[in-house]
């Protein structure tokens, strides 16, 4: 057929070759850049996320094993893995960006607490930082438990942040928030930013110091406000001076620690830190007054999160009184006595013989979230009842030391 056209009108199959081919070329023209540049802007590599045991034994499940696999140490979450917490079990869940220069930098951190089930569905970052605009994308499905969520940004862009589950999506750039998934529902809690809750058609933007309930196969409810924080500029994002008070303690010829400011995974966080001579005891701290009447307040709770770096002092020293991280609230009670709480953090086991009253051990490196009891409740146990705060005081207490606390809150409801 080919050749009886070819004979009988070879012009036609000419003018029909070169269009063709003059087509082809442009369309690999256009096209062959508009590919590689597709690719460069939207081409994807996976992020490292770990996992660390913070209390007990978390089990790993792997796709395709029936057997679950106990993680007591740390080691890497590939996508499509899921994560289980007993009830005696808290793991970190930590996702970190590559830099320009190679480096790893924390830009996400996930708390699991007791009883927990959670999936990592994606951690995506742009192949091509320097000429892509996409966001980095972390994903997650939480089959029941509850979570603790802190995003920040990668790359001078906001990360993008899905949680699933099995009554809806909670979707968030810059956040810290809480997801407790049970039979009944869904529960979320910002802390800090904004999320958008999503359920059955329906969206709903949750701000900061906000909370709102996803009854089971309905819709979410409308945002209402989370407990009465206390404490104002509890996550550093305005100046530190604003709000808190800053003072030192050391001998007169002695080095004095410092404070500061600094940005880690998302969220900010006040930095104690000193790195001089031994032997010599300093403490520098930040301080807020409150002023606040409590007398008909029925639970106060202390919630902060905690990263120890570094303590020369074993323990809280020989009396027990110097820990890398404290907290101190200074109150009146009832029948008008002047009153203090204090709780301090550490890694490092004392020395034979050395207390440690009022002191917790914590693991070192990681961000820890202290909550506090019922502080009502604790202070009525010891035959007494707040009616003033006075005042809180988050401080490093020792030798040489360096601790972080982030999302300082004193709730009452």
């Amino acid at each position: 057929m080919i050749q009886h056209v070819w004979r009988e009108n070879p012009e036609r199959v000419a003018w029909v070759v070169m269009l063709v081919s003059f087509f082809l070329c442009i369309l690999l023209a256009v096209g062959t850049p508009l590919t590689v540049r597709a690719f460069v802007q939207h081409a994807t590599q996976t992020m490292t996320v770990t996992v660390q045991p913070l209390q007990g034994t978390a089990l790993l499940e792997l796709p395709g094993q029936t057997e679950l696999t106990a993680v007591t140490r740390p080691r890497q979450l590939k996508p499509g893995q899921a994560l289980r917490t007993d009830d005696t079990a808290v793991a970190a869940l930590t996702v970190y960006g590559e830099q320009e220069d190679g480096s790893q930098a924390e830009i996400m951190s996930v708390l699991m607490y007791t009883n927990t089930e959670v999936r990592l569905l994606e951690a995506k970052r742009p192949r091509f930082l320097r000429w892509s605009p996409d966001p980095a994308r972390v994903a997650l499905r939480v089959e029941q438990g509850r979570v603790r969520i802190v995003g920040g940004t990668y790359d001078g862009r906001p990360l993008r942040i899905r949680v699933d589950t099995p009554h809806g999506t909670v979707r968030a750039q810059v956040a810290s928030f809480s997801v407790y998934v049970s039979n009944q529902g869904m529960d979320v809690t910002v802390r800090q930013g904004e999320v958008v809750v999503s359920a059955r058609g329906l969206d709903v933007v949750v701000k900061a110091d906000e909370r709102t309930w996803v009854p089971l196969s309905r819709p979410p409810q409308e945002p209402v406000s989370a407990e009465r924080n206390l404490v104002r500029n509890g996550n550093f994002t305005q100046p530190l001076r604003s709000t808190w008070d800053i003072g030192f303690l050391q001998p007169a010829v002695a080095t004095p620690g410092t404070i500061s400011v600094v940005d880690v995974g998302g969220r900010r966080a006040v930095q104690f830190s000193r790195m001089a001579e031994e032997g010599v005891h300093t403490e520098v701290w930040i301080e807020q007054k409150l002023n606040q009447d409590v007398r008909d307040v029925d639970s106060l709770v202390l919630r902060m999160d905690v990263r120890l770096l570094y303590q020369s002092l074993p323990g809280g020293g020989i009396l027990g009184s110097e820990y890398p991280l404290m907290v101190r609230i200074d109150y009146t009670d009832v029948y008008g006595k002047d009153r203090f709480w204090v709780h301090g953090f550490y890694f490092r086991d004392p020395e034979t013989g050395w207390p440690t009253p009022n002191g917790e051990k914590i693991p070192p490196k990681v961000w820890w979230p202290y909550e506090s009891p019922n502080l009502i409740t604790l202070w009525q146990q010891a035959n007494t009842r707040p009616a003033v705060l006075h005042k809180i005081r988050v401080y490093a207490s020792g030798h040489n030391y360096k601790s972080m606390a982030a999302e300082v809150g004193l709730f009452a409801k």
